[in-house]
């Protein structure tokens, strides 16, 4: 079971990713302005932010199979209706209902699996941020082939789609085994919501959260405009920062039962704070393109550690933490990735990734206080 539910998490952020390398396309195919443009990122972000938490929170009671397959029927469907849209306002429509109903697969899954494996919740969540991060790592590269096979961008979501229906028929045959945690009616779902500690780790998300996509989403731009790199200089740069990120997350997984994850999670993004200066600083191309996975490896951590925390918080409401965290994953995609490039706009790129060192410091601060939580 845990397997899947990595597979629905890295479906998922595929595909988000699909969207990026297909905008130009669509762009020119729907003869869009930029702005135009970026809200459908907008409006993917919203769907996905108000589907987690309502699906997070119905995962905690009965019926966890029927909706995770209804959630995956929906994204399956989302995906090809996407790819047969022919208008603009059907296309934003069409990406709102796919991310609100489908877009919640990992949320769902993930608070399934903590509800079957208590025991085994921060590897396993590790774990599933690590496929995530694997399927941000594939969309480029399914577009790309997509393109190399004389297809267009329409052809990639339908490649997404048939993954999704992989998807939705492994869980129909999936059989759940007895949670471990049931849910507990004397927890309301508003003391959850209420709890500071709850509260106080989400914000912190978002800020990680930031940190990451910040810096991922606005690298290639980085590296063309102030490196004055190739294009395909710049998109390694983005590839091996998530290769990175893949890696810190995979090692969280081993050293998480340790009981070290404290410690080194704080020395990771310590360390990272360190590397940024380095890549904005070191006059050498390739010697910022070679610390940009040890970056990553830094960042990497802090989600699943974050979500860790949150989750064993309230073991019996797994499904509604997750929805709250989850929630400030898809507000954070929102904001950051549009501050970034207003802040872009007065101070260049070098100057708004300075931005990202400030936030960086910020939560380097917020979890000492949270371990002394």
């Amino acid at each position: 079971m845990p397997w899947i539910s990595f597979f629905a998490s890295g479906l998922w952020l595929m595909v988000i990713g699909l969207l990026g390398p297909s905008v130009p396309a669509i762009i020119t195919e729907f003869e869009l302005s930029y702005s135009s443009a970026g809200l459908i990122f907008t409006m993917l972000s919203a769907g996905a932010l108000l589907g987690s938490f309502l699906a997070g929170v119905a995962a905690d009671f009965r019926h966890r199979k029927v909706l995770w397959i209804s959630s995956a029927a929906a994204l399956a469907a989302g995906l090809l209706l996407v790819g047969f849209t022919s208008g603009y306002r059907a296309l934003l429509v069409t990406i709102f209902l796919m991310s609100l109903l489908g877009g919640p697969i990992g949320a769902i899954g993930q608070a399934i699996m903590l509800q079957m494996f208590p025991e085994k919740r921060g590897k396993y969540i590790s774990l599933q941020t690590m496929f995530a991060a694997a399927g941000s790592f594939l969309a480029p590269s399914i577009v790309a082939l997509v393109y190399i096979l004389g297809g267009n961008w329409r052809m990639a979501f339908f490649t997404a789609a048939g993954l999704a229906f992989l998807l939705f028929v492994a869980i129909v045959f999936l059989r759940l085994p007895y949670p471990a945690v049931e849910h507990r009616t004397k927890v309301k779902l508003r003391t959850v919501i209420g709890d500071k500690s709850v509260l106080f780790i989400g914000l912190v998300m978002l800020l990680s959260v930031g940190v990451d996509i910040g810096f991922s989403y606005w690298l290639a731009e980085y590296f063309s405009r102030t490196v004055g790199a190739a294009p395909a200089f710049s998109s390694m740069a983005v590839s091996t920062y998530l290769i990175g990120v893949m890696t810190g997350r995979f090692s969280l997984s081993r050293y998480e039962s340790s009981g070290h994850a404290d410690r080194t999670t704080r020395m990771g993004l310590a360390v990272s704070m360190v590397l940024l200066v380095l890549i904005l600083n070191v006059p050498f191309p390739t010697v910022k393109l070679l610390l940009c996975p040890l970056y990553g490896m830094g960042i990497g951590p802090l989600f699943p550690y974050l979500m860790s925390k949150g989750t064993g918080l309230y073991p019996g409401k797994a499904g509604a933490v997750t929805g709250v965290l989850f929630s400030t994953m898809s507000l954070s995609g929102m904001i950051f990735p549009f501050v970034i490039g207003l802040i872009g706009t007065s101070l260049g790129i070098e100057g708004a990734y300075y931005t990202l060192l400030a936030i960086d410091v910020l939560i380097l601060w917020s979890l000492f206080r949270l371990v002394k939580r």
